[in-house]
């Protein structure tokens, strides 16, 4: 997998900002993702500060080819990604976690 994106139990975890037009890689490695053997599948967006709509609209794809399937797709971003994701909708069908909290908790 390309070295900005690491696809493990699950888990898809993003190591540069999503702030290009579009970025191959990416979309395959959601796609990767939802064809993954485990059902409760995640992006974790921790890391980054910044996302454009392309993303999100790949990630939204991603989710709906997911539940198609019978798999769900969680976020875990902060932030203005957060935010954005939360501006975009993506609360109303899937479940978002704010990175932030998670580390207080841990």
């Amino acid at each position: 997998m390309n070295p900005d994106y690491e696809l493990k139990d699950g888990v898809l975890r993003a190591f540069k900002e999503l702030d290009s037009d579009y970025d191959v890689a990416f979309d395959c490695a959601c796609s990767e993702l939802v064809t993954s053997p485990q059902e409760k599948l995640s992006i974790d967006l921790s890391r980054i500060n910044h996302i454009t709509s392309t993303y999100i609209g790949l990630m939204a794809a991603a989710f709906f080819q997911a539940q198609a399937n019978g798999k769900t797709i969680s976020v875990i971003a902060r932030g203005s990604v957060l935010n954005t994701l939360r501006l975009a909708g993506f609360a109303n069908f899937m479940s978002l976690t704010d990175s932030q909290r998670l580390k207080a908790v841990k």
